[in-house]
């Protein structure tokens, strides 16, 4: 039976000091468990019972080598530690948390939280401690989105420790409310023209590159230290078919690159002009690995126009040769089973594309075509991911009803869809206004 010792704090308010015996360990030490109970009623009789109910949960957990945590004794330090080493999973708005998500929230916890919160005791946390790290994300300037990741984070982590019993509340419940999130800003795209020139000319010109003269030094057969001279030469390339054939799905898909990378052929079905999307790609410290869509409504059929298809054919075929060619050394499927491949492939291997591989990629076509063309008609260095935005902005402003937008892009709710690209939608109304003036305007 736990011991219970009843403590009376300076303001006169009733506490208990609850020890549980676990026998002795291999010095002949007694081992014991404490912790510090503070009833909600005031009244003796009704505190002791209250004290007493928590005692009998208390040594169970104890004694059932659960590993119970006084929040009155951890600090925020140890317990982000503990969290890390024992909790299975936290849950964020879509399910559980990915690999690379979860080493994320820990970088963010370690950058933006430890040095506020770390030695302080879990339980003695409140909402001021959480306003003030989020008053100084401010004040250094940090973005809306950041804040709210870093908040997203802490909420989660004492939402857990609420769970378990480790506090008696989250005190990101009572913070101030966080600065609003202009879902527009940092939200780049191409326009019309640029999407043509981008797919017209970008994907499909030849680039010239200049090597330098310069000297190599190499040893002769008499074991006497040579020079040679390599003269200036220029060297063209043209963007790899695999590339031109992923930054078209980009563009007509909405796809995320994840999603791209993921794709096998057997997910892509020429002859409906579909691809369907079941899985991703993500990476961790450990390397890149396949897991499920984001949300349920990840998991999704999108027809695309033959242009696509023309593409893919071709890749295939490429690919197939390459199989070939690499022999022994391909490390894919072959013959029947072919199509279980990736789509996008490291070419060296067979295996699938390294999901940085496009992104680096794309910025480098752009690097490229810009020093090819003059000034005016340069394209603008977006991300990989505004591919993404440039499609779903173009679906809208061409009167595409959200719920088929949200649909293709993967999205669970229409209502962040038009959160996000309402301003197409905008745009789309100014014009059917003009058009309505330009109708009934009386001459």
């Amino acid at each position: 039976m736990a011991n219970l010792k009843e403590r009376k704090t300076k303001d006169g308010k009733i506490t208990y000091k609850i020890t549980v015996s676990l026998g002795y360990d291999n010095q002949g030490k007694k081992v014991q468990k404490s912790t510090t109970f503070k009833p909600t009623s005031q009244a003796p009789t009704k505190a002791r019972k209250e004290a007493e109910a928590f005692a009998v949960e208390f040594e169970k957990n104890v004694k059932d080598g659960s590993a119970y945590i006084d929040g009155e004794q951890i600090t925020f330090n140890e317990f982000v530690k503990h969290w890390d080493e024992n909790s299975l999973s936290m849950k964020v708005s879509s399910g559980d948390m990915t690999k690379h998500c979860r080493e994320d929230y820990l970088k963010l916890i370690k950058n933006h939280a430890v040095g506020p919160l770390g030695n302080i005791k879990l339980s003695k946390i409140r909402a001021v401690h959480i306003d003030r790290i989020v008053k100084d994300l401010i004040e250094k300037g940090k973005s809306p989105t950041t804040i709210r990741k870093v908040f997203v984070v802490l909420n989660g982590l004492f939402e857990y420790a609420y769970r378990k019993d480790y506090i008696k509340e989250n005190p990101c419940k009572r913070c101030e409310p966080l600065p609003k999130i202009d879902s527009r800003k940092g939200l780049h795209t191409f326009n019309e023209d640029q999407v043509k020139r981008f797919l017209n000319d970008a994907l499909t010109r030849e680039y010239s590159f200049t090597i330098n003269e310069h000297t190599r030094k190499y040893i002769a057969y008499n074991g006497s230290h040579e020079e040679f001279t390599v003269k200036e030469f220029t060297e063209s390339r043209s963007v790899p078919l695999q590339f031109r054939a992923f930054f078209t799905l980009s563009v007509y898909s909405g796809c995320r690159r994840g999603e791209l990378v993921a794709l096998n052929w057997c997910d892509v079905d020429p002859s409906k002009g579909t691809i369907t999307i079941k899985k991703s790609v993500s990476k961790s410290n450990e390397g890149q690995y396949i897991k499920g869509p984001k949300t349920e409504a990840g998991n999704r059929t999108i027809k695309l126009p033959e242009i696509c298809f023309d593409l893919l054919n071709q890749w295939k075929l490429e690919q197939m040769q390459i199989c070939m060619k690499l022999g022994t050394a391909w490390e894919g499927y072959r013959g029947r089973e072919y199509d279980n491949n990736p789509v996008f492939i490291q070419t060296d291997t067979g295996r699938r594309m390294y999901i940085d591989s496009p992104t680096q990629k794309f910025k480098k076509i752009l690097q490229a075509y810009n020093e090819a063309v003059p000034e005016e008609d340069q394209l603008p260095m977006i991300r990989l991911h505004d591919l993404r935005h440039t499609n779903a902005s173009f679906l809208v402003a061409c009167g595409t009803d959200i719920e088929t937008v949200a649909r293709r892009l993967g999205h669970s709710k229409p209502s962040f869809t038009l959160d996000v690209y309402g301003h197409a939608l905008e745009e789309n109304d100014e014009k059917a206004a003009d058009v309505l003036n330009d109708i009934f305007s009386i001459a």
